[in-house]
């Protein structure tokens, strides 16, 4: 009985090796092509062809089921471009899995893998480019199985349940440019950490954790680093001390502190990094700026984030000396004026302001005069009743994005010149949601847009000052009146 059930196996071994030649082998048996095996030899997996290979997924299987089909890929020769698994109930990752084929990049997701086989992707070593192990239940990183991946360049960890990184955890990865960890548990990263990995990696996410503050140490040696994400964790001061020892203070590009427990910036804290381009502090509890907070990188940084945070105005000297700005992001903070010199130094670069869900109630009569670059303007969701004609006729040149719905906009003739843009527009610019910019006041013109109040509605009842100014076509209406009584 055991000779025949052996018999027929190795009959049906046959039989799917041939299947695979007459497939993939054309008249000629050396002349391989492309091609996805048949159906029935690779369920439950399915293939497609691209360009550069075979494009294999692999969902809902288990493990016996995942050997038999992968092991028929490995047996056409065919370079594997993509190798998804999803949702398969593996547990361990195993030894021999993947032996015989020619993976360049492998995703396992949702599989309740826990653990890694030290010899799991052995034969991959100057093959696989990408690796993406995230949304399943690893407590460490498996360094023993990812050792060999000498030509492996991106890493992804993301949402398992790590709470520490030990000493030389990545050694052997010296070909890593993107390492992502994101959504983790991790506490505490050796010092040692990134021993051994190489000095090419230029992004690091440790995003989503609970780092208690800036792992300097750990980082210190990476002096390819270009993009640091620390966001989401509970990291509560930023200083240049804490942030001295960072070894990649030269090519650092972007630095993302979002959403962590902030809640000041002190003297010098980002002075060593010199090619700082974008630093992201929203979502913090920020509410003092030191004068010098941004020294240092005054020539480097162009985009600054500091949303969601506890500012009660734009902290002006602090960011006086910024003179490449271009994005100052300052949504949902405390801040009810805009003052006159509160962005005075900015005209050459800055092209877009977010000043939404603040308090503002008031934007000074100058206090736009020299932002002749400014290109988007957000100022949404605030507590602003009028737009001076006069306020922002600075801009006229150069704005193509004003945002201003949600305000208590009380419609008197002071609002003509802005009702008019929304209708016609006015050079580039283009007024966002004109159909939710609405009016608070008169209670006759209660929520309705601004767009669509009939011009002759309009009045300067409220003000009954110069500074409400007839339009454009009221003052023609005006002229011909004036002509009618003369001639009369």
């Amino acid at each position: 009985m055991w000779t025949t059930l052996m018999l027929r196996k190795l009959l049906s071994k046959i039989l799917s090796v041939l299947a695979l030649q007459s497939i993939l082998f054309g008249p000629h048996s050396c002349a391989l092509r492309y091609g996805c095996p048949a159906r029935p030899l690779i369920k439950p997996c399915v293939c497609q062809e691209i360009t550069k290979g075979l494009d294999v997924s692999c969902e809902g299987a288990r493990l016996e089921q995942l050997r038999e089909a992968l092991e028929n890929f490995g047996q056409t020769g065919q370079i594997v471009w993509y190798l998804k698994m999803r949702k398969n109930q593996m547990l361990t990752f195993p030894s021999f899995l993947l032996d015989g084929l020619d993976i360049r990049h492998l995703v396992a997701h949702h599989c309740n893998i826990t653990s890694i086989d030290d010899s799991a992707f052995i034969g991959l070593s100057d093959l696989l480019e990408s690796l993406d192990l995230s949304q399943n239940g690893l407590h460490e990183i498996p360094s023993k199985g990812l050792e060999p991946l000498l030509s492996l360049i991106s890493l992804n960890l993301n949402y398992n349940l790590i709470e520490s990184i030990e000493a030389n955890a990545f050694k052997g990865l010296i070909s890593l440019l993107r390492l992502s960890i994101y959504g983790n548990k991790i506490k505490s990263i050796d010092g040692m950490a990134f021993n051994g990995i190489g000095g090419n990696l230029t992004r690091i996410n440790l995003g989503g954790n609970l780092l208690p503050a800036i792992p300097s140490k750990p980082l210190q040696h990476l002096k390819s680093l270009q993009r640091l994400q620390i966001h989401e964790n509970r990291i509560s001061s930023v200083t240049v001390d804490e942030l001295g020892s960072i070894g990649l203070a030269q090519s650092l590009d972007v630095l993302n502190l979002a959403i962590n427990s902030l809640d000041e910036l002190s003297e010098n804290a980002f002075s060593n990094f010199q090619a700082l381009n974008s630093l992201d502090l929203e979502g913090n509890h920020i509410s003092k700026i030191h004068i010098n907070a941004f020294k240092g990188i005054e020539e480097s940084l162009e985009w600054l984030k500091l949303g969601e945070n506890r500012l009660d105005a734009i902290p002006s000297e602090s960011l006086r000396n910024l003179t490449k700005l271009r994005q100052l992001d300052l949504r949902g903070n405390n801040i009810s004026v805009i003052h006159n010199n509160a962005l005075k130094e900015f005209g050459n670069n800055l092209k877009f302001i977010y000043l939404q869900k603040n308090n503002i109630e008031l934007i000074e009569s100058e206090a736009l005069d020299n932002l002749h670059s400014l290109e988007w303007f957000y100022i949404q969701s605030n507590k602003l009743k009028t737009l001076s004609y006069h306020t922002f006729k600075p801009l006229f040149n150069s704005l193509s994005v004003l945002d201003a719905h949600d305000n208590p906009f009380v419609c008197d003739c002071q609002i003509t010149w802005f009702r008019e843009w929304m209708i016609k527009g006015r050079g580039s610019v283009v007024v966002s949601l004109p159909k939710e910019t609405k009016c608070q006041s008169p209670t006759s013109l209660y929520k309705t847009p601004i767009s669509e109040i009939p011009y002759e509605v309009l009045s300067c009842t409220n003000t009954g000052s110069l500074s409400c100014l007839p339009s454009f076509p009221a003052m023609v209406s005006l002229f011909i009146s004036l002509m009618i009584v003369i001639i009369v």
